[in-house]
């Protein structure tokens, strides 16, 4: 039989481990939550009504990295939106780390695969960088010169 107070003392581990474990969880993920974040603030300017071109792009680019923008591709689409990202983010959308990056797939785990680096701080949108294809095989942009994104 167990004491009182070894019943206190489990309840108190199991209560620290658990702590613990949420917390490196919470820690481990946040790269990844912020640049998400970020894509969709972006989208979001991109979608706002209500708003001309020129303050779409103004809010857009605050949320790019300096490559990106030395770049110049930064542009509203045709349709609304900025120009090469889609207007919405899937339910289905996959992220994750790589390297000190972090890579976001916002469609339904097939497809344009977007760059986030850490820039000033903050985490900035960075571009295209591959195409994430059935069975998880990335191919690099750079091996697709003609890709276009939806």
């Amino acid at each position: 039989m167990m004491t009182r107070a070894r019943h206190v003392l489990v309840a108190t581990l199991v209560l620290f481990l658990l702590v613990a474990a949420i917390s490196y969880e919470a820690i481990s993920t946040r790269p990844v939550r912020q640049a998400i974040r970020v894509y969709t603030e972006l989208i979001t300017v991109g979608n706002r009504p209500g708003l001309s071109d020129s303050q779409r792009l103004g809010e857009a680019r605050a949320l790019c990295s300096a490559r990106y923008l030395a770049a110049g591709t930064l542009a509203v689409g045709p349709e609304g939106g900025i120009a090469g990202l889609p207007r919405t983010i899937n339910r289905n959308f996959q992220a994750w780390r790589h390297g000190a990056d972090v890579w976001l797939c916002p469609t339904n785990r097939i497809g344009p695969v977007y760059q986030f680096v850490r820039e000033n701080g903050d985490w900035r949108f960075d571009g295209l960088v591959a195409l994430l294809r059935p069975r998880g095989e990335i191919v690099p942009a750079s091996e697709l010169p003609a890709i276009e994104a939806p």
